[in-house]
């Protein structure tokens, strides 16, 4: 993922973050969907031909459920949802 804003470590520009997702998809009785969303983005950069991750920055984010969350977030779960359908459906599964 390339970061929107690179940060600065050390005198080092981490200009990418590294990505940890999981997203749990669920179904309430009345049949409306939901998920649970855990991501954390360690800053990345690489250089040299080596990639050096600054692990200590990295940011996490964590959300029970989407109620109340913002529209990027919600679009952004949408669109991984879909993908994943779209995949579903690809494999015959």
């Amino acid at each position: 993922m390339i970061a929107t804003n690179p940060i600065e470590i050390d005198g080092k520009t981490y200009d990418r973050f590294s990505l940890n997702l999981a997203i749990t998809g669920k179904y309430h009785a009345d049949g409306a969907t939901d998920a649970q969303v855990a991501m954390r983005l360690i800053p990345t950069r690489i250089a040299d031909g080596q990639v050096e991750t600054a692990d200590a920055a990295a940011l996490g984010i964590s959300l029970g459920t989407l109620a109340g969350s913002d529209q990027a977030t919600q679009q952004a779960v949408g669109a991984i949802q879909a993908a994943l359908q779209s995949y579903i459906q690809a494999k015959g599964l």
